[in-house]
């Protein structure tokens, strides 16, 4: 597992930022205080967080150039820096965001943040990935979290034919698991 390194907090004091894979990746992490109580004003809340985050992210890795937050066809964010494509990514759960950002152009990341939900049917989803039905909650939260992270990256669902990728574990509450992976795609 690649290490994590503190960058200390970005645009507000609750937002905590890292560095990953030697610097190639930054990330932030955010608590969404005062959360709806409706889960569909929750969920909305939390993506204008993190895209209000990325934005901010992105910008600050620019350090000053141009840079734009977008969205492809469908609807996965990416962002163009001084002309050459970066890449992003995205996710939150119960109030919690995680943003990431490749410092180069030609990199690909995935991010994933989960809560563990102990009342979920962990058995059929862990068969799904190929992991066996006695799988516990914790170890089924990181492999599906490794599993979205990768799939993010490079859009390939087949948790068979996933590529062999040593994800990042980021700094979350116990009770949440997370991964983030990188890919050279150049």
């Amino acid at each position: 597992m690649a290490a994590s390194t503190t960058l200390g907090k970005c645009n507000s004091s609750d937002t905590r930022r890292f560095s990953h894979f030697n610097g190639k990746v930054v990330s932030a992490i955010h608590k969404l205080e005062d959360m709806p109580l409706k889960r569909s004003a929750a969920r909305q809340a939390s993506s204008l967080l993190a895209w209000d985050m990325l934005c901010d992210l992105v910008a600050d890795v620019a350090k000053g150039n141009d840079a734009t937050c977008l969205k492809d066809e469908d609807g996965r964010p990416w962002a163009e820096i001084s002309g050459h494509r970066h890449g992003v990514s995205i996710s939150h759960s119960r109030g919690w965001v995680v943003v990431a950002v490749a410092i180069d152009p030609g990199l690909l990341i995935g991010i994933d943040l989960e809560y563990r939900d102990e009342g979920r049917s962990i058995p059929q989803m862990a068969e799904q990935l190929g992991l066996p039905g006695t799988t516990s909650v914790s170890d089924f939260y990181d492999a599906w979290c490794r599993y979205e992270a990768i799939f993010k990256a490079t859009g390939e669902s087949d948790p068979v034919v996933q590529l062999d990728l040593s994800p990042v574990v980021l700094p979350v509450p116990a009770d949440f698991a997370s991964s983030l992976v990188m890919v050279d795609a150049s």
